[in-house]
């Protein structure tokens, strides 16, 4: 069985990556796009985008820029407020 990933990254690291993640999900959701209806926009092996979702998988930033721009959208760096 796959850990979650968040078991492998610090808590801040999991922090953006479930925020980040929730977005993602959310368009996926709007546009009424499935899960495998995305794997195979992105190119990627079918449960894919199930793994990345639930968790049990952590997607790079190719990925991530491919995974939003299937959706649509574009991946931004934000200087973070201290």
């Amino acid at each position: 069985m796959n850990r979650p990933y968040t078991s492998k990254i610090n808590g801040q690291e999991a922090e953006f990556y479930n925020e980040l993640i929730a977005q993602l999900v959310e368009r996926r959701k709007k546009l009424n796009l499935s899960q495998a209806d995305l794997d195979q926009m992105i190119g990627v092996s079918e449960s894919m985008v199930a793994k990345w979702e639930s968790k049990a998988r952590l997607p790079g930033a190719f990925v991530l820029m491919c995974w939003a721009k299937a959706l649509g959208l574009k991946l931004y760096a934000k200087e973070e407020s201290q």
